[in-house]
């Protein structure tokens, strides 16, 4: 059985466990049955309420991180180069482990609301990028390198050949992780930091007004846009490989 088929049968498992156990619960405070959550979704579609603030919420996550991948890059590369890849150990080393939570309060206190999300998606995929791309680097068949300096090539070749193609390939690798934090991350900076028109400020809403339909919904939204993403950004790997390799 192929994989998509599987992952198919194994979405449906979870809507019908789902669904029976809100027929168990029998109260939609607690547990809204899945119908309830897609006829709200339809209600915030038709009412116009859910598209602008998907929009916004997308584009503060992706200019995170897009900052994300021209820093990542831009250091792994001179790390590569200069072999700083120690000196920078320890603030990737807490950039990894910082809980996100911490990340949103301590940010909070000198940046403005509506900005906060992006530079939580920042903090969050910043040392992923950087990682993959470092680790990719250094990980260049030492025979391309050595037939490079044999033939006397200029620096601009072996970038563009050897390097560059190393370097899109990891990037991309590393969104295929990145994307998924980054939705989790930046939703959950909104909803802290009461950013305004984005999906965050949404969830905020429903949860002050007890509705767990609407909270659920929204949640699912930001589950479908991370995946949405996650596929993109995998297709675009594939690509890659086609292309490289």
């Amino acid at each position: 059985m192929k994989t998509s088929k599987k992952r198919f049968l194994g979405a449906v498992a979870l809507i019908i466990i789902w669904s029976v156990a809100a027929l168990i619960v029998d109260d939609e405070i607690i547990l809204p049955s899945f119908i309830a959550v897609f006829k709200r979704i339809a209600l915030m579609i038709q009412s116009h309420t859910l598209q602008p603030a998907i929009l916004k919420t997308t584009v503060r996550i992706l200019v995170g991180v897009l900052i994300s991948i021209i820093f990542g890059n831009i250091l792994s590369y001179v790390s590569y180069k200069f072999k700083l890849k120690e000196y920078l150990e320890p603030l990737f080393s807490i950039l990894r482990t910082i809980p996100v939570i911490s990340i949103v309060l301590i940010v909070l206190f000198f940046a403005e609301k509506n900005l906060l999300s992006i530079i939580v998606v920042i903090f969050v995929t910043l040392p992923i990028v950087y990682e993959n791309v470092y680790n990719s680097l250094t990980n260049i068949n030492k025979g391309k390198l050595e037939l490079a300096a044999v033939y006397e090539l200029k620096s601009f070749t072996v970038f563009r050949y050897i390097e560059l193609p190393a370097i899109v390939k990891s990037t991309l690798m590393s969104l295929r992780i990145a994307l998924g934090l980054s939705f989790k991350a930046g939703a959950t900076s909104e909803v802290v930091s009461g950013a305004t028109g984005g999906l965050g400020e949404l969830m905020y809403i429903s949860k002050l007004s007890f509705d767990m339909p609407e909270l659920i919904a929204i949640t699912f939204i930001v589950i479908i846009l991370s995946f949405i993403f996650e596929m993109i950004a995998g297709f675009l790997y594939k690509r890659t490989l086609k292309i490289y390799d």
